[in-house]
């Protein structure tokens, strides 16, 4: 077979896996569509909806066991281990804790939002069929402008019409709003893409949707969202540093970073304070903004409890903890979703030692991936989601962050692909 066909059947394959991990990120639009097609034939809660909900959800990872027998074992064996041994650690659990089951059949936060096909952990399978990180890119620009328009006229629309957001308070209980302590944090995906677009083609465009984004995430979002995007530039700021060749150009950058830094430090409650006159005098109001106006901003709106909760517990547990979901025994009294809010507290609560573990391990590689990684579109893509998953430190669970099992699945995927150009080039 000539090197044609090869680069041929190639392609045909990237494309294929393109095409996959799209219609993994789009099964919201799809399955939005669906729950309202069946709440308007009368189907708002009960077996059938579920059913009908679960084949929409599984038609990606249907697609890929379809091709799955034509596809290298190397690519997807990675995700049949990391799959086997979250179910054994969710069975071990389970059989010495009996009493999780109450927190396991949950149907908002128990084990259907883990293992229900269109979920977190199945991001680590469809970012890992590719091996070209611009076949990545491609699919996730397409992604952007989805999403975007998908949030500003199915979310955000209505509930500016309605005047309020509906939301679930710490008791579980649905409630009007100004604000939606989920949107933020869905803005953040589409809005980051389109801003490193605009780093890495200057198309304006994706610039101007990415600004405003990040205004709707100020005016509507929660505070904690708006930390990811800060992190973000920084991190792409500090890749730039890296990719520089210039020693004198690269030791500017770096006393830029500290200047700023010290003018921060200096002089950042006065610029925050202007920040904010000068978004009211725009007309733009929130909740946030009024907590930048009043000083407030570091109210940790409950964590600090919650914290404490899950930090007691860990003191008076044993060395491996008390298995997958055992923080929500301790928070769900304080907190309707039952996660501990943090990932370093809901791993080593979870896992004891071995969680301790898996959070160093999880710093090393990520350290590895941004500070000497030398393969830029790699190391950005990894910046992206590794930016995203900060909101663990903050909110919701390992469990329920899709951004995080894609940054685990690019970083695995880029040091599988370095050790099997080591091992060619040896041979």
């Amino acid at each position: 077979m000539n090197n044609r066909k090869l680069l041929k059947i190639r392609v045909r394959k990237s494309d294929y896996y393109s095409r996959l991990l799209l219609l993994y990120l789009s099964q919201l639009f799809f399955l939005t569509v669906a729950r309202f097609t069946l709440s308007r034939m009368g189907f708002d809660t009960g077996f059938f909806r579920n059913f009908i909900l679960s084949c929409i959800a599984s038609v990606p990872v249907i697609l890929f066991l379809i091709r799955m027998p034509k596809i290298t074992s190397r690519i997807y064996i990675s995700f049949l281990l990391l799959y086997a041994v979250v179910v054994a650690t969710f069975l071990i659990t389970l059989m010495y804790h009996p009493e999780y089951k109450q927190y396991f059949t949950r149907v908002d936060y128990g084990l259907i939002r883990v293992f229900r096909p269109d979920c977190a952990i199945y991001a680590f399978l469809f970012f890992s069929l590719l091996d070209n990180p611009e076949d990545i890119l491609r699919t996730l620009k397409k992604f952007a402008y989805m999403d975007f328009s998908y949030l500003m006229l199915v979310e955000l629309l209505p509930a500016m019409s309605r005047g309020y957001w509906e939301d679930v308070n710490s008791l579980g209980q649905t409630v009007q709003r100004t604000y939606s302590l989920t949107f933020g944090y869905e803005m953040l995906l589409p809005a980051i893409l389109l801003l490193y677009f605009y780093i890495r083609e200057k198309n304006w465009v994706t610039l101007i949707l990415s600004m405003i984004g990040f205004v709707t995430i100020l005016t509507n979002g929660s505070r904690g969202a708006l930390i990811v995007p800060i992190i973000f530039v920084a991190l792409m700021f500090i890749s730039n540093i890296l990719d520089s060749k210039d020693v004198s150009w690269k030791a500017a950058k770096i006393a830029g970073i500290v200047v700023i830094g010290v003018v921060f430090a200096l002089f950042g409650n006065m610029l925050l304070s202007v920040f904010v006159e000068v978004l009211s005098s725009m007309g733009l109001e929130s909740r946030t903004l009024q907590m930048l106006s009043s000083g407030e901003i570091s109210n940790d709106s409950g964590r600090t409890l919650i914290w404490a909760r899950v930090i007691a517990a860990i003191q008076d547990g044993g060395p491996f903890g008390y298995g997958v979901f055992g923080d929500r025994q301790f928070v769900y009294g304080l907190h309707y979703v039952g996660y501990s809010h943090n990932i370093i507290l809901e791993l080593v609560c979870s896992f004891g030692v071995v969680g301790i573990a898996l959070c160093v391990f999880l710093i090393i590689q990520s350290i590895r991936m941004i500070g000497f990684c030398k393969d830029k579109e790699w190391r950005e893509l990894f910046i992206i989601f590794f930016s995203i998953s900060c909101q663990l430190f903050l909110s919701l669970s390992v469990w329920y962050v899709m951004e995080f099992w894609a940054a685990a699945a690019i970083a695995h995927k880029y040091f599988q692909l370095k050790k099997c150009s080591k091992m060619n080039y040896r041979k």
